[in-house]
């Protein structure tokens, strides 16, 4: 799921955004119905996934369906942070799709 994923970002006034984006069918794989916990548990995944120690906020879930996708909007926090172990997976974490 994780290698499926397309990531947007920007900064505003040192304010980290992140938009994932993550096609219908494979959200559907691993995931009944859309809820905020669903989207921050997949936004930290892929956060430890390609090591980046941000911590999220305003984490936010949204269904597109003229696209066919499922979008989690949130925002990053770097600044005052603890550096965080990285973990390391095989694959990509949740499976190939």
């Amino acid at each position: 799921m994780l290698n499926s994923i397309r990531e947007t970002r920007a900064v505003k006034d040192g304010l980290h955004n992140i938009i994932l984006e993550i096609p219908e069918k494979v959200y559907r794989t691993f995931y009944e119905t859309l809820s905020e916990e669903n989207a921050y548990d997949i936004l930290k995944q892929y956060l430890n996934y390609h090591q980046d120690d941000a911590v999220p906020s305003d984490v936010k879930i949204q269904h597109n369906r003229n696209a066919h996708t499922v979008n989690i909007y949130a925002n990053l926090h770097y600044l005052g942070n603890e550096k965080t172990r990285p973990k390391y997976y095989a694959d990509d974490a949740m499976g190939e799709q």
